[in-house]
């Protein structure tokens, strides 16, 4: 018998809500190790046994998610998580929803959407983040652990920086990757014409990437399905939450939030993040 799985995370991430979504919609077991920014790479490397994961152009090799599969296999990207997810899913086997990636024009979509909306939501919700007194200081202290929250808080001016560097944060590019969502999600809108889902009649790895991907634009909750916590609209300033309304009220924004409500189980309960006090020094990019 395979041990469960475990998925290491930077915990609030839309790439790894895009695992977790994934493995709990296919009804897999599994643990979440979940990290603040810094603190992952300190996971993945911990978790690997200093391996790490695969580097592409996008992202480092101790890049999140990470999911150590029960019968020994790393993966290191969410999009195999997911894949991995789907091929053992006890709904498909017992004639429930089909598979998360039917079709090669879904395979298209997910890795587009990986590569056209995932770093621009990234980068649009840092960016408001470090303009907000508290918004850091809420996702750590309800995402992880209190001694890793601590340690982030006592770090976070260094690492707010670090995350700018590395992940180009700035106001005139956070305009530019606006616009970029917006376009992501016109295109989207155009796809809907068609049906109820973005590729035929059924829900796919597409549809479930998309809605994980947007979610940052959104300010998706807990209690409307996302596995993390992210800061109250109300913490943030006037623009943050005019973009949050205005996302919200577009067509992409309310499909996104349907996806949540009819197709992803109750969130799970706060991770059991690891006690890593220290600071990684990679990337921060995710996948």
């Amino acid at each position: 018998m395979s041990r469960e799985s475990t998925l290491v995370t930077l915990v609030f991430s839309h790439y790894n809500e895009k695992a977790r979504w994934a493995l709990d919609y296919c009804g897999v077991p599994y643990r979440e190790r979940g990290y603040m920014p810094g603190f992952s790479q300190l996971g993945v490397l911990f978790a690997t046994r200093g391996r790490g994961g695969r580097a592409d152009r996008v992202s480092s090799r101790l890049s999140t998610p990470v999911l150590l599969t029960g019968d020994s296999e790393t993966l290191c990207d969410s999009t195999d998580i997911a894949r991995w997810a789907s091929a053992r899913s006890a709904r498909s086997a017992g004639g429930g929803p089909g598979p998360l990636f039917p079709t090669p024009e879904v395979v298209e979509l997910v890795e587009s959407f990986g590569r056209d909306l995932g770093p621009y939501t990234r980068r649009v919700g840092y960016w408001h983040a470090f303009q907000s007194e508290t918004a850091l200081r809420t996702l750590a202290d309800e995402n992880v652990s209190r001694r890793q929250a601590l340690a982030f808080r006592a770090l976070a001016p260094v690492g707010r920086a670090w995350i700018a560097r590395r992940l180009g944060v700035t106001e005139e590019r956070c305009r530019r990757a606006t616009d970029r969502v917006r376009a992501e999600m016109a295109k989207v809108e155009a796809r809907l014409d068609r049906g109820p889902y973005l590729v035929g009649e059924e829900f796919t790895a597409a549809d479930l990437t998309f809605a994980s991907l947007l979610a940052p634009a959104l300010l998706v909750t807990r209690e409307e399905g996302y596995g993390a916590t992210f800061p109250a609209v109300d913490e943030l300033g006037p623009e943050a939450r005019d973009l949050v309304a205005e996302t919200r009220a577009t067509r992409a924004g309310r499909f996104a939030l349907e996806m949540f409500r009819r197709h992803r189980r109750a969130p799970r309960a706060r991770p059991n993040a690891g006690e890593i006090a220290a600071s990684g020094a990679d990337r921060l990019v995710d996948r």
